[in-house]
């Protein structure tokens, strides 16, 4: 278990994270900590609490936001190709199906 050591307003939090997790969660903390920064300087200083609501607010509303018709589309693409996939998957073990059903009936 390794530890990461995230600054958010000049206060610094270890968080417990999975091996190879470190850099990430630092990176994560760092844009968190430049959101609030942004935030703050757009609202002013309303505490640490009021804050990190306003932030949590606006990342939850982008988060919404960005599943619009593109994701859609990309999703049906995804299943599109899931679907080709296992329909050629499918076919070829017919085949081979067949070759041994073949072979079952020549030895017979």
């Amino acid at each position: 278990m390794s530890k990461a050591d995230i600054i958010i307003r000049g206060k610094t939090y270890s968080i417990a994270c999975a091996e190879g997790q470190k850099e990430r969660l630092e990176e994560l903390g760092r844009k968190l900590n430049a959101r609030l920064s942004a935030l703050e300087d757009t609202i002013g200083d309303v505490g640490d609490m009021r804050l990190l609501v306003a932030a949590g607010l606006s990342l939850v509303d982008e988060l919404e936001s960005s599943t619009g018709a593109s994701d859609v589309e990309d999703l049906d693409n995804r299943i599109t190709l899931v679907e080709r996939t296992a329909a050629m998957a499918l076919s070829e073990a017919a085949a081979r199906i067949n070759k041994i059903a073949d072979r079952v009936e020549e030895a017979s």
